[in-house]
């Protein structure tokens, strides 16, 4: 019997081994790759854009198939042979982002050596952040307490139940609420391990640990800039305008702009306002003009299509390409919030800028293009094939 025993599971580690994928499926720098995080202005780009200080020092391993005991040393093999490999380059990782969206299941051995491999590339590599991705929002494919064990910020917050919170989501903030909350209280970096539940939201987390580490100050101040729950319904009529033209100056792609410049593409908007569920336009109709979120929140909603949407960010203009290029508009938009405040530049506007000022006008066909370029670079376009809403 412990004979037929230990050849029955002698069999099943051959035929696991052999049927199953390698388990890391793929690797590479995220030098190219691109989040949603579309607003954070010339200076903190400059920080990522850096080559030793930016997106080339966060390293993406994405795993795939069935992780069990049986190819568990061969993902250890594979991780430290890379890392060892890098370590002695200028462009050492920092981070290191882990993807689980590819992966079918993980039993308790290879959970178990996940955890071990997280303190292993901390340890004997140097990293300073390794965040986790499941790629759903039911955690991890086991039955392991993966996530409580990998996410320091679940130790942190003393979260008793170990459901799977994931840091970001589409909708939310938590992630800005987090950094302000914590920064006074415990100061708060970003080192150590987390889990995201989209590689998108790691690649916010990892960018931010970069900016985090030349100027914290700075990316105190693109949070609080940015921060969606934070109201600018009640400004006066002159710090709403600062605040505009602060939005404008941030997503000018080249960062070298006059402020007369600025200023002068400021006075071809005008304000509107919008109240809940009120549509701005709709999919199909002629694209008329863009509009520069001040705030509240839209959503961009893909019609007939199973609800696809994205929400646009405060202080990101929309509707650019119908603008510039001429198409029809590819979404329907609609306000989300109780209230919401644009400032919207017309055709008519453009067009006229165009002739008496084409070197202002530009600053309009630059913005198109590094938003159409983010798009390309996206890492969910990057990584493996999802979607890429054109709004």
């Amino acid at each position: 019997f412990n004979l037929s025993g230990a050849i029955a599971a002698v069999s099943t580690y051959a035929v696991q081994t052999v049927a199953y994928l390698h388990p890391v499926r793929g690797t590479m720098s995220a030098a190219t790759l691109r989040s949603s995080q579309r607003n954070r202005g010339y200076k903190a780009n400059a920080i990522l854009d850096d080559h030793e200080n930016g997106r080339s020092r966060i390293f993406v391993i994405q795993l795939q198939g069935h992780l069990f005991f049986g190819n568990l040393s061969s993902l250890n093999e594979s991780v430290n042979g890379l890392l060892s490999s890098k370590s002695r380059t200028n462009s050492a990782p920092l981070i290191v982002i882990v993807d689980f969206s590819l992966v079918l299941g993980i039993d308790s051995s290879a959970a178990q050596g996940i955890v071990k491999l997280k303190k292993t590339m901390q340890k004997n590599y140097g990293i300073k952040l390794c965040v986790f991705v499941p790629g759903s929002s039911d955690g991890f494919p086991c039955e392991y307490d993966l996530t409580y064990e990998l996410d320091d910020k679940c130790k942190y917050t003393n979260i008793d139940d170990h459901s799977f919170e994931p840091l970001y989501t589409s909708t939310s903030n938590d992630e800005t609420v987090i950094l302000l909350k914590n920064l006074d209280e415990t100061g708060y970096k970003y080192e150590g391990s987390q889990v995201c539940q989209t590689l998108d939201f790691a690649l916010v987390l990892s960018e931010n640990a970069l900016i985090a580490r030349q100027d914290m100050d700075l990316l105190k101040e693109l949070l609080l800039t940015n921060d969606a729950t934070r109201t600018n319904a009640n400004l006066s009529e002159d710090e709403e305008k600062a605040l505009v033209l602060h939005y404008l100056a941030n997503i000018c792609p080249r960062g070298d702009e006059e402020q007369s410049d600025t200023e002068l593409l400021f006075s071809n908007f005008h304000r509107e306002v919008y109240m809940k569920d009120e549509m701005l336009w709709k999919q199909g109709e002629s694209s008329d003009c863009a509009k520069l979120l001040v705030s509240g929140m839209l959503i961009a909603v893909l019609e007939n299509e199973a609800g696809t949407s994205e929400t646009v960010q405060v202080g990101r203009m929309v509707g650019e390409l119908g603008l510039v290029y001429g198409s029809d508009r590819m979404s329907s938009l609609y306000c989300m919030t109780d209230k919401c405040i644009v400032y919207s530049i017309s055709r008519k506007k453009f067009d006229a800028l165009t002739k008496s000022n084409p070197s202002v006008a530009r600053i309009i066909d630059l913005i198109c293009i590094e938003y159409l370029a983010n798009r390309v670079q996206h890492v969910s376009n990057r990584v493996f094939e999802t979607r890429c809403l054109p709004i």
